[in-house]
């Protein structure tokens, strides 16, 4: 049998506002609540508009994100799992769980890569409930089994995932400068003509 995700790693709800603490937004200093919106369909986080809340020690401490966290979102119609990084100063929000993972029996990268192959994402999925605002319960996440190779089989798995994902934002790239190419080309085509 395969260790369930809570053996293996901390899991829990991100930082809900309710009453007087949904008012601790703030344009002074202060940490980004993470939200749904800023993690992406291919498991990045990725924050365009800041919401930066007046944080207490307390929601610090239990609910500041670390580099080598995981966020996954507990409502809506994704289950995409996106890994944080060193550069984020941010407490996830209560549209999230957090998994942190204990680092001497499975590596973040690895547990990123796994929790956002197909096979995962459909049972992620296939447990949401709810009619109209899909909701996915923390025990989902806890009762997870996870398939854990010993650390150095999970190193090359998460190396591999990092090079598919840098190939996959190259040949992205690659589309976008190739297009933009094209429409100035073409563009160009049509300014000569007009010229001449």
């Amino acid at each position: 049998m395969q260790p369930l995700l809570e053996n293996i790693a901390e899991v829990r709800t991100g930082l809900t506002l309710r009453g007087k603490d949904a008012s601790l937004h703030t344009s002074e200093e202060g940490l980004h609540l993470l939200r749904i919106s800023d993690l992406t369909e291919t498991g990045h986080i990725h924050i365009e508009n800041k919401h930066i809340i007046e944080a207490t020690p307390t929601m610090v401490e239990k609910y500041q994100v670390r580099e080598g966290d995981i966020v996954v979102a507990n409502r809506g119609s994704r289950t995409t799992a996106a890994i944080v990084h060193s550069d984020i100063q941010a407490v996830a929000g209560g549209q999230l769980f957090i998994i942190r993972p204990k680092k001497d029996e499975v590596l973040s990268g690895y547990l990123h890569w796994l929790l956002n192959t197909p096979s995962t994402q459909n049972r992620l999925l296939s447990q949401l409930r709810g009619s109209y605002v899909k909701t996915m319960p923390i025990s989902v996440l806890r009762e997870l089994e996870v398939a854990l190779p010993p650390l150095e089989v999970q190193q090359k798995i998460q190396e591999l995932a990092n090079l598919a994902e840098r190939e996959r934002q190259l040949v992205s790239d690659i589309s976008q400068l190739r297009q933009t190419h094209l429409n100035t080309s073409l563009s160009a085509l049509i300014t000569n003509r007009i010229t001449h």
